[in-house]
């Protein structure tokens, strides 16, 4: 086993002095060491003896022909190999930051995630990794979680719903869920409204596979209703253009419908209604996989601004 440390002092050891003592455990004996390493075993005797009289320990002990490490001795070694394998790990971090400063990664996002929560954590990211290609790929919840399960992706970032062994999630509270309607509709004036108020208009669904019309769904089932939409789209942009010119309501968080509901086009109705409250958003990566120092970054500052987001809602809502 050879190691190629320098001989820089650390915590008060010189590094050589640590490499001798650990190459004697390793080959039973001073002189087996010395010829291991292609020295004079003075010199191992000599930078043990140092060691042990700056320290007034013993190290080494005979043990019939045998050099036998002291209780302290093998402490030491311990140490040495505790200070090498992570010196290994911090090297392989290195490198594998300067082999990925060019690369790519993937994501997969559920719409209205990429402009309200992804663009401020994107441009940190790009100043940290300014070579590498972010590739977006979206879809529904269910598809999404399907991509990271099969490393299509490096991560996900979609509304909450189901679980999945393969799975790693952190969950958070999401935007409220809401209905959205044209600033003409009857119902605009309104901040809270039951989903029963709405079982006579046009509605906008969303695919079963997507996040949103799963907890829609729930509450229909809960409220034991029995209703039909006018229309189905898999595009979340195309059921709030139908839903501003006042031909339906659509479904979704205030996130995803941002654009519209500032530029006044929509008026988002808060639904009354427990499975509502329990909406929730997710940043998803798969259970086992190593993910590279610039998914693993991007991973953090996902959770982070999330959390963040979690903390400010709460505070607006006077959640405790």
């Amino acid at each position: 086993m050879s190691i190629n440390l320098s001989a820089s002092r650390e915590n008060g050891f010189t590094a050589r002095s640590l490499r001798y003592l650990h190459e004697v455990e390793l080959h039973g004996g001073v002189r087996a060491a010395a010829d291991a390493l292609g020295i004079n075993p003075s010199v191992i005797s000599r930078q043990v003896g140092q060691l042990e009289s700056e320290y007034g320990v013993v190290l080494l002990e005979r043990s019939g022909r045998r050099a036998v490490l002291t209780e302290i001795g093998m402490s030491l070694v311990e140490h040495f190999r505790e200070s090498t394998r992570r010196d290994a790990d911090m090297l392989a971090q290195l490198e594998d930051f300067k082999s990925l400063r060019r690369g790519r990664l993937g994501i997969g996002v559920g719409e209205g995630f990429i402009e309200n929560l992804l663009a401020t954590v994107l441009e940190r990211f790009s100043l940290q990794f300014p070579d590498i290609v972010v590739e977006f790929r979206s879809g529904a919840t269910s598809e999404i979680i399907a991509m990271v399960r099969n490393d299509d992706v490096d991560l996900g970032l979609c509304a909450g719903g189901g679980s999945d062994p393969a799975i790693r999630a952190r969950v958070f509270r999401a935007a409220p869920f809401c209905a959205l309607v044209s600033p003409r509709h009857a119902l605009a004036g309104e901040r809270r409204i039951r989903f029963e108020q709405l079982r006579d208009q046009r509605l906008i669904f969303m695919p079963e596979r997507f996040g949103v019309q799963q907890y829609l769904d729930a509450i229909i089932r809960a409220e034991r209703l029995s209703v039909t939409p006018s229309y189905r789209c898999d595009l979340f942009s195309a059921a709030q253009a139908i839903a501003a010119a006042g031909l339906g309501v659509a479904f979704m968080s205030t996130d995803a419908a941002r654009q519209y509901l500032d530029a006044g086009r929509l008026v988002a109705l808060e639904l009354e209604h427990p499975i509502a409250r329990e909406f929730s958003s997710q940043v998803i990566r798969r259970v086992g996989r190593r993910l590279s120092p610039a998914a693993e970054f991007l991973w953090r500052q996902l959770v982070e601004a999330m959390q963040r987001r979690w903390s400010t809602s709460a505070r607006g809502a006077g959640v405790a």
